[in-house]
């Protein structure tokens, strides 16, 4: 599996998660918002928990930036 699809399937899962929805409805919203197939939600799902973290402490930095960037843009 490509890093930025990982990137995208850990967007949604910690969106999921902060939003509490159910494993069901962030599996099919994994399908449909970053266009993949239930095989390689499964297989993202599968990654060691220490993945996940890094994944998930590389997105928050990408956000930190682009808030950033936003507040000097201002």
């Amino acid at each position: 599996m490509k890093h930025i699809t990982k990137l995208k399937l850990a967007a949604v899962h910690q969106l999921c998660d902060a939003k509490d929805k159910s494993t069901e409805f962030m599996t099919v919203f994994m399908q449909d918002t970053c266009k993949v197939n239930l095989d390689c939600v499964n297989a993202y799902m599968m990654l060691k928990d220490e993945e996940h973290s890094a994944l998930f402490k590389e997105i928050n930095e990408f956000v930190e930036l682009l808030n950033n960037i936003n507040y000097i843009i201002k």
